[in-house]
């Protein structure tokens, strides 16, 4: 026996979907069969919706936000979804996985030959005398004294940055900066928020005829970055697989020129496409956007590294 009314709200039902809360009109939800149902919805529906948007993404630059303003939305992963999905993903792929300093180490230490071992000796000597001569030697910048070894001296002609740059100092030296520099990158995904309204401000006054609306250059910026993450995925997956099979450097190498053109390429075409315009001055544009983009992320970055140290 189907249910007439919906069990969450108690509306007439007219569907398998309540038209109110658009719970569907299951016959119980402690049977397998509900269960599975279940399963099945998330792989045919949202999973499919997700793997259109990822191929859209992919292969046709600028669709995506063409059809979010053409009120084709519901086919699509949300922009600001996406964006925050593949940049999470993205960042913590980078945050993850083996360093060269970790591989030859680890070579050097499981190592049985004498001339290795004598060499890894060398190595950790020459090391220890040279962090010596580091801790001993204050370093000076913009009007800063920074001294590794003795945190404390460390001070500034702004004197209510020497208690933020002393914990930075104390944080550097126990860990070696993993702590701080981990902080940097989580911090990161945030700071973009900022990083991205700018870059739309900047288009927006290079196609200020026709008019556009401030948050179509908003959802613009916000799917080619989700473009740069998914190929920066790629790329990392790739170079993550090389540390394992040797064999897949050049490979990897290679994934890495791609994703330079591939990005520069992406933000070309889908300029053209959403916006219109034609060859020679969609070029132009993108030169500037280009210089607004490493500008404001060069300012980006030394932001959220103040912002870290400042919040140690």
């Amino acid at each position: 026996m189907h249910a007439t009314t919906c069990a969450n709200c108690g509306a007439a039902l007219v569907g398998p979907y309540c038209a109110q809360c658009g719970q569907h009109a299951h016959e119980s939800s402690r049977s397998l069969g509900a269960l599975f149902h279940d399963a099945w919805h998330v792989v045919t529906h949202v999973d499919g919706r997700f793997w259109q948007t990822m191929r859209a993404l992919a292969l046709k630059p600028g669709l995506l936000t063409r059809e979010y303003f053409q009120e084709r939305r519901a086919r699509y992963v949300p922009p600001v979804r996406l964006y925050l999905v593949l940049s999470v993903l993205c960042f913590a792929l980078f945050a993850v996985g083996p360093h060269r300093e970790v591989e030859v180490n680890s070579t050097l230490d499981q190592s049985t030959d004498p001339e290795v071992k004598a060499l890894k000796q060398q190595i950790e000597q020459a090391v220890g005398e040279a962090s010596k001569a580091t801790a001993n030697a204050p370093r000076k910048a913009n009007g800063l004294v920074f001294d590794e070894a003795r945190c404390e001296n460390a001070s500034s002609d702004i004197k209510w940055l020497e208690e933020p740059l002393r914990r930075a100092c104390r944080r550097i030296v126990a860990d070696h900066g993993r702590s701080l520099g981990h902080d940097f990158v989580a911090a990161l995904p945030k700071m973009m928020f900022v990083f991205l309204p700018l870059l739309a401000f900047v288009a927006m006054l290079l196609y200020w005829f026709p008019r556009h609306h401030y948050v179509e250059y908003v959802v613009f910026f916000l799917h080619t970055h989700a473009a740069f993450f998914m190929a920066l995925i790629a790329a990392r997956g790739v170079s993550l697989l090389a540390h394992w099979l040797k064999w897949l450097s050049p490979v990897s190498t290679a994934v890495g020129f791609f994703v330079f053109f591939y990005t520069v390429w992406y933000v070309y075409r889908a300029m053209r496409v959403y916006f219109g315009q034609g060859r020679w001055l969609t070029l132009g544009k993108l030169a500037i956007v280009s210089v607004a983009y490493v500008t404001f992320s060069l300012a980006t970055l030394l932001a959220t590294f103040a912002a870290v140290v400042l919040l140690a």
